[in-house]
């Protein structure tokens, strides 16, 4: 199993995982400039960021104007996004239901708030997984060419390898943990 596997497999099973995280296996797929949790507390107030991380909880206050707020996680820690409402309708299919993006936005960090760090987004998207139905599969079997090519044949005809390939696929989404939707008071 590669680690995206183990991790899947850890989430299935337990609902959490005690080893990689999800993003610090993303992270060599993310743009070259993505920051982490912990980069963002070196990085100066109004500053163009990139983040990306596992959505932790969702919260759309009435009082808020139509402002969502989302905490993310990555491998470093947490991550506080606001979701003006252009922005929410732009996006709201990947604000409501993805379990893995990407932001990107400006990093604002008051000293009135305690010294909170947030980042205002102005683009969200999904974070696709690894697609493992590529993957290269290594062969350790002692068959022959003869039988080997009939396996293949066989396979090719029912088409149970493409069909094992792509269901689940690596597709955290089947396994991803709920976020707390704090606007409705249930997790989604």
């Amino acid at each position: 199993m590669s680690a995206w596997e183990r991790m899947l497999a850890d989430y299935e099973g337990t609902g959490m995982t005690l080893a990689e995280h999800p993003l610090a296996l993303l992270r060599p797929s993310l743009p070259a400039g993505a920051a982490t949790s912990t980069d963002l507390a070196t990085l100066p107030h109004g500053s163009r960021v990139e983040v990306a991380g596992l959505v932790v909880a969702r919260q759309r206050p009435s009082t808020a104007k139509g402002i969502v707020f989302m905490l993310l996680e990555d491998e470093g820690g947490t991550i506080n996004l606001i979701v003006p409402p252009q922005v929410y309708e732009r996006h709201r299919l990947t604000v409501r239901t993805e379990p893995l993006v990407a932001a990107t936005g400006r990093l604002e960090r008051h000293p009135a708030a305690g010294g909170a760090i947030n980042v205002l987004v102005d683009s969200l998207e999904a974070i696709a997984a690894p697609d493992l139905s590529l993957a290269e599969v290594k062969d350790f079997s002692p068959l022959d060419e003869r039988e080997r090519e009939r396996m293949a044949a066989a396979a090719a005809g029912e088409g149970e390898v493409a069909a094992a390939a792509g269901a689940g696929g690596g597709d955290f989404r089947a396994v991803a943990p709920p976020a707390m939707s704090f606007g409705s008071g249930r997790r989604r």
